[in-house]
């Protein structure tokens, strides 16, 4: 039977979706001097994804809660600056959160519904400033695509036939900004990586830039469609394994980019998707 954690963790998953596309139709987020996102970053991405959890396996936890720290503070800056405008305002928002985060990890636990509630929070605008980051940065339906493909093997690696990402949430889940977002204790707690989140947020927005809005709806229904599957599957088997994402999603990311640039021929630029919305725009207005 599905319980609170089925519901609370799908919400927070769709809230990080629906709130990543209302995001990017509304603000554009002020870009650090990265250049355009493309497959040689992909690369550097699946490097840093191959390395990081043995890093952070070996390294002390302060060290870890340190490096999650500088890097969520960074993203949460970017996210709310075109939002909040005023600087003052924009490190203050900051700082709360990283300070309740921390507050409520020490404060109640790591396993406590504050913390989690507060947690999820957190990762969920930093989810959305992220990936509206890499859309507004230039990066490719055909990158994600890329990416995706690898990382549904990589998962079922990581994830089935090694215990590399049961030991990484086990020991990152107790400090502050651990990066799960996760629901209940015991045999009735359900969680999603940050990783898994990040690619089901970011691939509707590049699709609908790359292909239209169509496209981008059809993509994050299936997205939101097969996690729900997956999560339910696992609370109502009562299993407790760690289910590679992924290696569900990445394949159907592969086949919609396939779909998608055999019925259109090419996927736009950014600058032809920013040429699309405004001229929509202007239709509207003298529809009006």
């Amino acid at each position: 039977m599905l319980n609170s954690s089925f519901y609370v963790v799908l919400g927070f998953a769709a809230s990080a979706v629906l709130l990543g596309w209302a995001y990017f139709q509304r603000y554009e987020i002020s870009r650090p001097p990265i250049g355009v996102i493309g497959l040689g970053d992909v690369v550097v991405m699946i490097g840093a994804i191959v390395l990081l959890p043995y890093l952070y396996l070996a390294f002390p936890l302060w060290i870890v809660g340190g490096i999650f720290a500088l890097g969520i503070s960074s993203i949460l800056y970017f996210t709310a600056e075109p939002v909040l405008q005023a600087r003052w305002a924009v490190w203050l928002a900051v700082l709360a959160l990283l300070g309740a985060d921390i507050w409520t990890q020490f404060q109640f636990g790591a396993m406590s519904n504050p913390f989690l509630l507060v947690n999820n929070t957190v990762l969920i605008i930093a989810i959305v400033g992220a990936t509206n980051l890499w859309a507004q940065s230039g990066m490719k339906a055909r990158d994600i695509a890329v990416l995706g493909g690898v990382l549904a093997l990589y998962d079922l690696i990581a994830t089935s036939l090694l215990p590399l990402t049961t030991d990484l949430f086990g020991r990152l889940a107790s400090i502050p900004l651990a990066p799960l977002v996760a629901w209940g204790a015991g045999s009735g707690s359900l969680g999603i990586g940050l990783g898994d989140l990040l690619l089901a947020t970011v691939y509707p927005l590049v699709m609908r830039k790359g292909f239209g809005r169509s496209a981008g709806i059809v993509a994050m229904v299936i997205t939101l469609g097969v996690t729900a599957v997956m999560m339910a599957l696992l609370k109502l088997t009562n299993s407790s394994v760690t289910l590679p994402a992924m290696t569900a999603l990445g394949p159907l990311m592969v086949l919609q980019y396939g779909y998608w640039i055999r019925r259109l021929g090419q996927e736009r630029t950014t600058k032809q998707y920013l040429q699309a919305e405004s001229s929509n725009r202007r239709t509207i207005v003298s529809d009006r």
